[in-house]
């Protein structure tokens, strides 16, 4: 402890275990960083490990670690550098997984290798991050041990999942019923054909080396029909009932969700650490190790099948088990997929969009909310990072740092699409956080599609949002835009009560939904005079066909489709039957289909009715109000609804809408008088 001893801590602890650190000290002027080396023993011995620091520049040969930290209080002791630190039981475990017998290991670990409790020296690393995870010769991910208790381990917070191993036989045989009556015929049309029950190959073998195998599989090409979805039982059963369902196929599905569901898939910082590497990681679930584009060659497998040539059976593949793996995990995996490609594609230069790397950010956790942006930050152009520390360093209060994000974002887009998920009037976790911005910590809703949804628009063309020279700029709790009034809210539909909400995907939601849409009509026949109901019909349906599935192919609704949907309103109100009024050509077996109410459904869970005081209909943010003012926004596709701040200048922002007749640019006709306007 050279250089130590005239400081009187032996006896300290917290001096003593932050000893590795002292002892290695960091100079800020250079790119250092420390680097653990694991020395080798056996797989039951203590852990020992050394520190030591190395400068970025001269190339260090390292192997980064992408983990969670896990319960701080759950703690197990490691030597460092002759020291005990008590690392988390989650890390030592990953240390011992990694740790050689014969050799010793370089890793860099971030919970070793930075003074968590020197603040300074963690804004220094993180402005190196990048490079750190970009430059290493190894890269590991750590999913935890895979052991035989794994099944409770998919059960969810709640408890509410099932794993097939604990279903009963009413259970089994009634998912069988459904399944088959429903999807049996689609299997065979499409050349399915069902094994033996006894031929089933490695019935008996490894949970985990078979679910990689299935993901294998369909990654080399492998259609959902060739995979053994049924199996033909081997009882004497008539041959009306000898197809059933194979068990095994839902236990690997039950595998897959173990998979998806590991908790470091929601943690923001292992995002950037799956992505910049230039290696193809390494995923560990001791005892098997298998490299991160297996799975996700499995996983955009499974997606493109289901989009594309086996779009029929895709219902059959999910009734099979792909349903047990939750929506979110499926999307938030896929997000981590994308973001490599859009590296791998941007060499030398290689970064991620903002709003991408927002999006996949917003439903991950962190322990300090500022951790959503920083957490992404280095995925960012190496420019923008450098400008970004330049400009403010590491710091901030979250509100100021979310603020600066929004404004930097709509710089870099010079658009305000992205205003429809600001915050708005809404309550945030976020103190003091503007109208305007976006609050990084709050998740997106599964349906969520407003940013792709408002580009579809064109109320104010040929312009773009005016952004600012540096990024000091960027700082401020206000946002000037330019823009040009067109309305003001005359009368609002009630928010429909939560309860409401909540049964919109059980049988008693249409009911629902088309009874509220009935209270709109009658809103509107009485508030506009005299009522025009094909404009009234394009607000409900923010005047788009969504018989595409593809957002960017949903046209404009033509004066046919308009009568063709006021005809089907008037049966539904005599009949009572929501069906549409023709064939569904998707069916082969000509059925009614329901895109009107499909239409309505999708706009009812995102938006509500409301008149402009000259009758105007339209379709706005759940949280409008009479009084409220409707803008035009230069850069920005669709109007804004804004609210005074009462006593005060300015306005809050509301959120974005849909005003008929003022959507493809009406208010920049002749000569715009653009006013500018400061939000808050």
């Amino acid at each position: 402890m050279e250089g130590l001893d005239e400081f009187e801590f032996d006896d300290d602890p917290l001096i003593l275990e932050r000893l590795p650190w002292l002892e290695t000290p960091l100079d800020p002027r250079r790119p250092c960083i420390r680097i653990l080396t694991i020395h080798p023993g056996a797989n039951d011995s203590p852990i020992t490990c050394s520190l030591q620091v190395a400068s970025l520049d001269d190339n260090p040969q390292y192997e980064s670690l992408s983990y969670v930290w896990g319960d701080a209080k759950k703690t197990k002791p490691i030597k460092v550098g002759g020291e005990t630190l008590n690392a988390t039981e989650n890390l030592v475990e990953f240390l011992g997984c990694l740790r050689q017998q014969n050799a010793v290991r370089v890793v860099w670990a971030d919970a070793i290798c930075i003074d968590q409790t020197n603040e300074e020296e963690k804004g220094r690393q993180i402005q190196l991050m990048t490079r750190i995870y970009r430059q290493a010769k190894e890269a590991h991910i750590w999913f935890g041990r895979f052991t035989q208790l794994w099944t409770d381990e998919i059960r969810g917070d709640t408890g509410e999942f099932i794993p097939i191993c604990e279903w009963t036989s009413d259970d089994w045989d009634r998912t069988q019923r459904l399944v088959l009556r429903e999807e049996l015929e689609e299997f065979q049309r499409a050349g399915g054909k069902a094994p033996q029950e006894r031929e089933l190959r490695g019935a008996d073998g490894v949970i985990m080396l078979q679910t990689l195998a299935m993901l294998d599989e369909i990654a080399g090409g492998k259609h959902f029909h060739e995979l053994p979805l049924l199996l033909i039982a081997n009882d004497n059963s008539t041959r009306a009932s000898r197809y059933i369902l194979n068990k095994r196929l839902f236990e690997i599905h039950d595998c897959f969700r173990w998979i998806l569901s590991r908790p470091w898939w929601i943690r923001v910082w292992t995002l950037q650490e799956a992505v910049l590497p230039r290696v193809d990681p390494i995923i560990h679930a001791s005892p098997y190790s298998f490299r991160l584009s297996r799975l996700f060659n499995g996983i955009k497998g499974i997606n493109d099948h289901s989009s594309n040539c086996c779009k029929r059976l895709t219902p059959l593949f999910y009734s099979a088990g792909y349903s047990r793996t939750r929506f979110e995990d499926r999307i938030r995996s896929f997000a981590v997929y994308e973001h490599r490609k859009m590296f791998a594609e941007s060499e030398p230069f290689p970064s991620t969009p903002l709003g991408e790397a927002i999006d996949s950010a917003r439903d991950r956790k962190a322990t300090v909310p500022q951790d959503h942006f920083y957490g992404i930050l280095g995925l960012q152009d190496p420019e923008i990072q450098e400008r970004w520390f330049g400009a403010f360093g590491f710091s901030g209060t979250t509100a100021e740092i979310f603020s600066r994000c929004t404004k930097l974002l709509y710089d870099i887009r010079r658009s305000l699409v992205r205003m429809g998920e600001a915050r708005g009037v809404r309550s945030s976790k976020v103190s003091d956080l503007p109208s305007w911005a976006i609050d990084l910590t709050a998740e997106i809703p599964p349906s969520f599609d407003g940013n792709q949804r408002w580009e579809l628009f064109d109320a104010s063309p040929k312009t773009e949002f005016e952004g600012w020279n540096d990024f000091p700029d960027l700082v401020g709790q206000d946002l000037q835009v330019k823009a040009i009034p067109i309305g003001t809210v005359g009368v609002c539909a009630k928010e429909p009560p939560a309860y409401d909400m909540d049964i919109l995907d059980s049988p008693r939601g249409p009911s629902v939904i088309l009874r509220h849409v009935m209270e709109w009509e009658r809103l509107y026949t009485d508030y506009a005079r005299p009522a025009n109901f094909d404009k009234f019909w394009r607000a409900v349906r923010l005047d788009r066909d969504i018989r595409q599935y593809y957002m960017h192919k949903r046209f404009l609704l033509p004066t046919q489709k308009l009568a063709e949907i006021q005809q089907w309103w008037k049966h539904f109100k005599e009949t009572g039957d929501r069906r549409d009024l023709y064939l569904d050509p998707r069916f082969d077996d000509l059925k009614l289909g329901d895109y009107h109410y499909r239409a309505l459904k999708l706009n009812f869970e995102k938006h509500v009715f409301f008149c402009s005081v000259r009758g105007e209909p339209g379709m706005g943010p759940m949280e409008i109000q009479p009084s409220d003012e409707i803008f035009v926004l230069h850069g920005c596709p669709a109007p804004a609804v804004l609210r005074r701040r009462v006593g005060k200048g300015g306005f809050n922002f509301v959120g974005l809408c849909y005003l008929e007749s003022w959507m493809r640019g009406k208010a920049t006709y002749g000569r715009a008088q653009w006013q500018t306007v400061t939000l808050y």
